[in-house]
């Protein structure tokens, strides 16, 4: 989701990522040298980085890429419980440079096509960059928009916000969102992951505007949390065609307690990390459906990645 943009043909990241500062963003290029076992980044736009920017810039892309020590902890865990993961090398899930933006795309998400969520992101990084811009003391040295900060984000309107796209209730729980972690009332931080054996049921009963059970268990997972699988219609439909099993779909928005059980005792095998092994699944049968893999598609055709678009093609 925009402002995330990977070129297939350099195999290469870009996107803004903050400075120390918190407000200014400097466009970031990550790659990997062939054979080589370190990363390559690169910071435009900026003449001079100090210190504390280039930790920002760090802080940012392990968080992302998870490369922490625990995180590689977590990797060899999981490979233990499942080896067709080890040798394919699947054991992170992509994640945001800070853990708002993993919340506010958990919102972005909830009941619309994936191709919606695309489009809602990328025109939050569009109003980012036309307000910062009419700021002549607060440069953006980013070419593109960035995700709004919190801060940013109290300052756009609901009307506003609904005028660039289909954000309709979602525009609202948004901008809740950025006032109530600007205010103090939501401490995002107390959220991340400490201790693989902590049992985060209690923390992460989240007072989130609009956030249900799928969308909490998804910041879950963003933040390092796996054992609770977000289920949505994805999910069931995933687990009809993978699994063969007879659960029920969604009825007026809810999905039974019966349904998230079951689903849940299918990936009970792979305890604490069934996220991990629920994805593997889900982006291997992206990659058979679509033929080919999904570091080969193009912007363009991020939106293909979804269980409807076999139905779509036929359409």
């Amino acid at each position: 989701m925009a402002p995330n943009h990977w070129d297939p043909s350099t195999k290469s990241f870009s996107r803004p990522l903050r400075l120390a500062d918190s407000i200014t963003s400097a466009m970031t290029s990550i790659s990997q040298p062939p054979g080589e076992d370190h990363l390559i980044v690169k910071v435009y736009g900026a003449s001079i980085l100090s210190l504390k920017d280039k930790r920002a810039i760090q802080d940012q892309v392990n968080r992302m890429l998870r490369l922490t020590d625990k995180d590689e902890q977590d990797v060899g865990y999981f490979h233990k419980l499942h080896p067709d993961a080890e040798d394919k090398g699947f054991g992170r899930l992509f994640r945001s440079p800070t853990l708002f933006e993993d919340v506010a795309k958990s919102l972005l998400i909830r009941f619309c096509p994936w191709k919606t969520s695309l489009d809602l992101a990328k025109a939050l990084c569009d109003l980012q960059l036309k307000k910062v811009m009419s700021k002549r003391k607060r440069a953006n040295i980013s070419p593109i928009g960035d995700f709004p900060s919190p801060e940013e984000l109290t300052n756009f309107r609901e009307e506003e916000l609904k005028s660039k796209g289909k954000f309709g209730y979602r525009a609202a729980d948004l901008i809740i969102l950025a006032k109530q972690v600007v205010d103090g009332k939501i401490n995002l931080s107390k959220f991340e992951k400490d201790d693989i054996a902590d049992e985060p049921s209690a923390r992460f009963k989240l007072k989130i505007n609009g956030a249900g059970p799928f969308t909490t268990h998804t910041i879950m997972m963003c933040s390092g949390y796996y054992h609770n699988i977000p289920i949505d219609s994805e999910t069931i439909r995933h687990i009809k065609e993978f699994h063969g099993l007879n659960v029920r779909k969604r009825k007026k928005r809810s999905i039974n307690f019966h349904t998230k059980d079951k689903i849940q005792q299918v990936y009970k095998l792979y305890h604490p990390f069934q996220c991990l092994a629920y994805w593997f699944e889900l982006a291997n049968s992206y990659e058979i459906k679509l033929g080919k893999a999904l570091s080969e598609l193009l912007p363009s055709e991020y939106h293909y990645a979804t269980g409807n678009y076999e139905k779509k093609k036929k359409k």
